[in-house]
C-alpha cells in the first residue's frame, strides 16, 4: 500500500500536481537515486509483523540521546561517538560483527538471535503506540528468562532496534564467551555516566 502511494506521489509531483516548495522534483531525483527516494518516503513503515518479518542481519551499532534530559547537540555527538568508538572495540573482542549476529522473525511470533554458533529462540510482540518490539526468550540457555523493550524503525532494507542501555550490556555481558570481563567494566562505566541513553543496532535485511 505504502509503495502505491509513493508511484501516486511521484506521479503527482510529475505533473505538477502538487507543487513543492523547498525543490522541485527534477532536483531531488538530481541529488539522489530513485532507491533512496524510496527509502526516505517509506521510512518509519508501521511496526507490525508484516515489515518486520524475515532476517536481519548486523551492520553497525547505534547509539542516540533521547527524552528531555538529552545533552545538547554538539555535546550529545561527542559522546555518541565516544561510545560507539569504545562499543566497536568491545564487539570486536567478543566476535560481534557483520556476518556473525542477527535476528529471524518468524510470522507465528517467534524469533531467533544468532551469534556465532549460538541460537537463542523466544517470542516477540509489537506496541504500535509506541513504535517498540518486546523480545522474551525462553525458559532455558543463557538468556533465560530475559526480556528485551526495543524502539524499532523500520523500512524495505533495514530495521533499528534501540534499548536501555543497561538491558543491552547486560545482554552483551550473557551472550559474550570473553573472559575480559575489565573492559566490560568499563564500558559500562561509562554508559553510566549518561541518562536518557539508547543502544542498540543498526540490522540490513538479509538476501533471499
Amino acid at each position: 500500500m505504502k509503495r502505491f502511494y509513493l508511484i501516486i506521489t511521484l506521479a503527482l509531483l510529475a505533473s505538477g500536481t502538487i507543487q513543492t516548495r523547498a525543490q522541485s522534483l527534477k532536483d531531488l531525483l538530481n541529488k539522489e537515486s530513485i532507491e533512496d527516494i524510496v527509502n526516505t518516503i517509506t521510512d518509519q513503515m508501521d511496526i507490525i509483523p508484516e515489515n518486520i518479518e524475515g532476517e536481519w542481519e548486523y551492520n553497525s551499532i547505534d547509539v542516540k540521546f533521547t527524552g528531555d534530559n538529552a545533552l545538547m547537540n554538539a555535546a550529545s555527538e561527542v559522546a555518541v561517538s565516544k561510545i560507539e568508538d569504545k562499543l566497536t572495540e568491545y564487539m570486536q573482542i567478543i566476535g560481534l560483527k557483520e556476518g556473525t549476529f542477527g535476528y529471524r522473525f518468524n510470522p507465528d511470533g517467534s524469533f531467533t538471535t544468532s551469534f556465532l554458533k549460538l541460537e537463542l529462540p523466544g517470542k516477540y510482540t509489537f506496541s504500535s503506540e509506541e513504535d517498540s518490539i518486546e523480545l522474551a526468550y525462553g525458559s532455558t540457555g543463557k538468556l533465560k528468562g530475559v526480556k528485551m523493550k526495543a524502539t524499532a524503525k523500520v523500512n524495505a532494507t533495514n530495521l533499528e532496534l534501540l534499548f536501555n542501555a543497561d538491558k543491552l550490556m547486560e545482554f552483551l555481558g550473557k551472550i559474550s564467551s570473553s573472559s575480559d570481563n575489565q573492559k566490560l567494566a568499563a564500558l559500562n562505566q561509562l554508559i553510566s555516566q549518561y541518562d536518557g541513553l539508547k543502544i542498540g543496532f543498526e540490522l540490513k535485511r538479509k538476501a533471499k
